[in-house]
């Protein structure tokens, strides 16, 4: 179950990050996963609690997608306020004179694992972040959906880096343990 709130936020510190607070989505739409996924291999969780899928441009997060894209309302404090609208296949940072403690719904952890992503992947363009996805020696998680999207499990993720099958499983239930109780709290 989608934490809008937080994702749009990570949107946000990462365009904070960017020189002049503006770029492509299909950029920021590849970051954001790469920050799940490194959450995932760091601390066993992600930070979105998205769905991830593979797309022919690499991996998205599903939910944040529909978001960028328009296709779903974004909830009070969420997607819009943080992330301006399209325009020529770009967006930028919406608020302005954003601190750290704009931030106040990443943890210590969640900025420690976007710092990392932008310390990595951050200087790339949007189409050397789409060859790394396909790469299968650095997201062996994708699959080609051909020319759909395919649903990506969390257990696939894990089980990229090598974790050991029933450990990949169990972490892969707490997941799926913490989005059933978010989602009944929310009914």
């Amino acid at each position: 179950m989608l934490n809008e709130i937080k994702i749009s936020q990570v949107a946000g510190y990462i365009l904070s990050k960017e020189n002049n607070q503006t770029m492509s989505i299909l950029k920021l739409m590849k970051l954001l996963y790469f920050v799940d996924r490194a959450s995932l291999v760091e601390y066993g969780y992600p930070v979105s609690y998205d769905n991830m899928v593979a797309m022919p441009f690499g991996m998205v997060l599903s939910n944040t997608y529909n978001l960028a894209s328009g296709t779903v309302k974004s909830e009070p404090n969420g997607w819009e306020s943080w992330v301006s609208d399209k325009q020529n296949h770009n967006v930028s940072l919406k608020k302005q004179n954003t601190d750290i403690d704009s931030f106040d719904e990443l943890s210590e952890a969640d900025i420690e694992i976007v710092d990392k992503v932008w310390q990595r992947h951050g200087d790339k363009d949007q189409w050397k972040l789409v060859d790394m996805q396909h790469d299968s020696t650095i997201c062996p998680e994708w699959k080609d959906p051909q020319g759909s999207s395919v649903p990506v499990s969390y257990d696939d993720i894990f089980l990229s880096f090598g974790l050991d099958r029933d450990i990949a499983l169990s972490l892969s239930q707490e997941i799926d343990n913490h989005n059933a109780i978010n989602q009944a709290l929310n009914a």
